[in-house]
């Protein structure tokens, strides 16, 4: 494990303020969910399981004060069925500004 002097401790942010920063959130519609997973495999943040048997499985999203959402919209482009969508994309205001986000889009077919 790597040593993080006193000086870069008080440097590096922590975003533990909601008041601070927002992590993504999404919207998992459950009458268009199977429960096939391919969301879960796809993002990157680990924010998302499978939950349930059978028929009953539904994708959801971890309910924890800060998920580690980051609004990339992988899911929403992996789910065949259009059952997910990005509803609240990221925002951390207190120690960075973020220059032009843009709106969501899907990603380019090649």
């Amino acid at each position: 494990m790597a040593y993080i002097s006193f000086r870069e401790r008080m440097i590096i942010p922590t975003y533990d303020n909601p008041e601070h920063g927002t992590s993504g959130r999404v919207v998992i519609d459950h009458e268009k969910c199977n429960g096939c997973g391919n969301c879960v495999i796809i993002c990157p943040g680990a924010c998302l399981y499978v939950a349930g048997v059978g028929k009953d499985k539904k994708a959801y999203m971890i309910d924890a004060p800060f998920p580690d959402c980051m609004s990339c919209n992988d899911c929403s482009a992996m789910c065949k069925r259009g059952a997910i969508k990005v509803s609240v994309t990221y925002g951390y205001d207190y120690f960075y500004k973020i220059l032009h986000r843009g709106e969501l889009a899907p990603p380019r077919n090649f």
